[in-house]
């Protein structure tokens, strides 16, 4: 079964970078059709911008080895505010 990190790279594989924390959330909801677990870690990254797909894995690494103690979110799925006007 492939980790969460090889299906966040699968996910994210089209995104187009510079991109923020919260259109990675988007990119991978919209293009990825991610999994709970999948954006649920990229929820907990740090705030800023990444620059590349490696980027985003080396957060995802880190916040691996850390451990997440911040918990999942309860509803299953991060809360994406988006601005379509």
């Amino acid at each position: 079964m492939a980790t969460v990190i090889e299906r966040a790279r699968e996910a994210l594989g089209d995104t187009e970078f510079p991109v923020d924390r919260n259109t990675l959330i988007v990119c991978a909801t919209e293009h990825g059709g991610a999994a709970d677990d999948v954006l649920h870690a990229i929820t907990v990254l740090p705030e800023g911008i990444y620059a590349s797909l490696d980027d985003v894995v080396a957060g995802l690494e880190a916040d691996d080895e850390r451990g997440d103690d911040r918990g999942t979110p309860e509803s299953g799925r991060p809360e994406v505010v988006r601005d379509d006007d």
